[in-house]
């Protein structure tokens, strides 16, 4: 189709698709998507579109502005634009980019946790890989009748590895490790938070940003996940009472054990150790 958008040039092409009911419901699916050869006068300006964006900037320099960030992306970069607020993005140097906004299965949620790891934009050598799966996406879109399962494992694949880039890239274990071992092994007594910041050889305001930086939470909700998974373990194992495993687990009583363990599981205690695993 001709497309209108000024500043781009042939052989650009973009297309639109129609998801199934089963797809809109339960699935990511793609509802219009390109490849656009762009000049330096392309630019996009919106208020709002119900939907995420995917960029993969295959030559030249492409910005983007969204939630209060801006990035400038190269060849082998991903831009990701949250569409939903105010957002624009445009051509800075000559070049051409894949593009695919995607909806459904929660992505909104999906985008938001992209944008507290890393913000708009994705760089790094493994990005390559992705430029295949941009393109078979376009391909299913263009020349095939669509299999809505496999074109949403299409952009989960891509989505997972943007979501895994950042703990790739700095692992955890060189400065948290120590943190980590402390808390398995004095898992059932008060956090120290001190000791463990000094562990990591870091200040206590720093430690925190680095545990939520690389492990999505704070030093608190991690000991109470890590005591809740070894509750389940004695709840499966032993006969121990409630009583006993919210002890052995650090929790100051077993009503707050109980409270704890059905909110994050939305059962009781007694409830999982009937489950038959």
């Amino acid at each position: 189709m001709k497309i209108q958008d000024t500043g781009v040039v042939e052989p650009s092409f973009m297309d639109f698709a129609i998801p199934s009911g089963f797809a809109k419901q339960a699935l990511y699916y793609t509802p219009e998507f390109g490849h656009f050869y762009c000049r330096t006068n392309y630019r996009v300006e919106r208020t709002h579109l119900d939907s995420s964006l995917l960029m993969f900037i295959r030559s030249g320099a492409f910005y983007a502005e969204c939630r209060e960030q801006k990035a400038l992306a190269h060849a082998g970069d991903i831009l990701l634009i949250d569409c939903r607020p105010p957002h624009r993005y445009g051509c800075a140097e000559n070049g051409d980019f894949l593009w695919f906004h995607f909806r459904g299965a929660k992505s909104a949620a999906y985008t938001d946790h992209l944008f507290r790891k890393a913000g708009l934009l994705f760089s790094g050598e493994s990005l390559s890989l992705l430029e295949p799966t941009f393109q078979n996406i376009l391909s299913m879109g263009q020349y095939a009748l669509q299999s809505d399962a496999l074109l949403s494992h299409r952009i989960d694949r891509i989505l997972m590895t943007l979501a895994r880039l950042d703990t790739t890239a700095h692992p955890i274990n060189e400065v948290l490790t120590p943190a980590l071992q402390y808390i398995q092994a004095h898992y059932d007594e008060p956090l120290e938070l001190n000791r463990m910041a000094n562990l990591c050889q870091l200040s206590n305001s720093h430690f925190i940003r680095t545990f939520k930086k690389y492990l999505g939470c704070t030093p608190h909700e991690y000991l109470l996940q890590y005591r809740l998974r070894q509750a389940k373990h004695l709840l499966q194992s032993t006969s121990d009472s409630i009583e006993i495993i919210a002890e052995r687990c650090g929790f100051n009583s077993a009503s707050h054990f109980a409270r704890a363990f059905k909110q994050v599981n939305r059962m009781t205690p007694s409830d999982f150790r009937s489950l038959d695993f």
